[in-house]
């Protein structure tokens, strides 16, 4: 069993999750958009065994803090979909040039297709594969818990107008969401937490009828 700490980091407000699993007191940080001392200092109280660092997708307010994570825990082993692989060298796809940002910090990373399932602890977190805000954006499911990067939000989803975007894909990303059976509490990149029975029923994006975003 796992349970979760959430900090917001970045100049876009992204929420920065730490999963703990419950067992082992072994740790996953999920999207360091930045490196911040709060996330740093969360994870050092919390023990410090950080083993697996999770990104929804390479955009670089939810990768920027990586490369610094990843000197500071050597041994945490970064996973990302593999569609995504040209974000973390390309700044036009991880939309570190649109900011202005000098010398982003680029950093290696392992690939992760549909469904597979990374261990932390005695926990298993599950990939899942749903772009559309970027090619290689996906979710990652933890017991009852959706991590769904810039996918889902509470009555929204992410945008489709970046490079490597696409609204179409983004539609059916939601409708596979919607499908998975059984309610669970959804962790967006951005906004307030939700559950997906609640997005289901009220979110206008998942409805059947829609066939496009914009």
């Amino acid at each position: 069993m796992t349970e979760v700490k959430c900090s917001t980091v970045s100049i876009m407000a992204t929420n920065c999750y730490i999963i703990i699993d419950k067992d082992t007191k072994a740790l996953a940080l999920v999207d360091p958009g930045v490196y911040t001392d709060e996330v740093y200092n969360k994870l050092k109280d919390l023990g410090g065994d950080l083993r697996l660092i999770l990104l929804t997708h390479g955009h670089f307010d939810h990768i920027g803090g990586v490369a610094r994570f990843q000197e500071l825990f050597p041994s945490a082993v970064t996973y990302i979909g593999k569609n995504d692989a040209v974000c973390l060298t390309d700044d036009h796809y991880n939309l570190s040039d649109r900011m202005s940002i000098r010398k982003f910090p680029h950093f290696s990373a392992e690939f992760l297709s549909e469904g597979d399932v990374v261990k932390l602890g005695n926990s298993e977190i599950k990939f899942i594969e749903t772009p559309g805000h970027t090619a290689g954006s996906g979710c990652f499911i933890a017991d009852n818990r959706i991590f769904s990067g810039d996918t889902l939000f509470m009555l929204s989803c992410g945008r489709t107008d970046f490079p490597n975007s696409s609204s179409s894909a983004m539609i059916r990303s939601l409708k596979k969401l919607s499908q998975i059976e059984g309610n669970y509490t959804v962790y967006p990149g951005h906004g307030e937490f939700t559950t997906l029975q609640y997005e289901r029923t009220n979110n206008p994006y998942m409805s059947n009828y829609y066939e496009d975003i914009y």
